[in-house]
């Protein structure tokens, strides 16, 4: 299974997500902030205060998070 090895926040609501298969996946959070789940994540101090958890999800504290699964479903569309 493919893991997370490293997840970098930008400026423009994007993730840069490094795996360990030296693959890299820009996922685009915008459209995302809308929803319930992640609206708290539009303040960008909180979007960039992220980290990985076990290389197989993307946490922001408490606050939420996304699974690697998830993101290869969203990628796959």
């Amino acid at each position: 299974m493919t893991k997370i090895l490293n997840v970098i926040p930008n400026d423009d609501y994007t993730l840069t997500i490094e795996l360990d298969n030296f693959h890299k996946i820009i996922y685009d959070m915008k459209p995302r902030l809308q929803a319930v789940r992640f609206c708290k994540l539009a303040d960008i101090k909180r979007f960039k205060d992220v980290s990985i958890e076990n290389g197989n999800a993307i946490v922001w504290d408490s606050l939420c998070q996304i699974t690697i699964d998830e993101v290869f479903s969203i990628v796959e569309r």
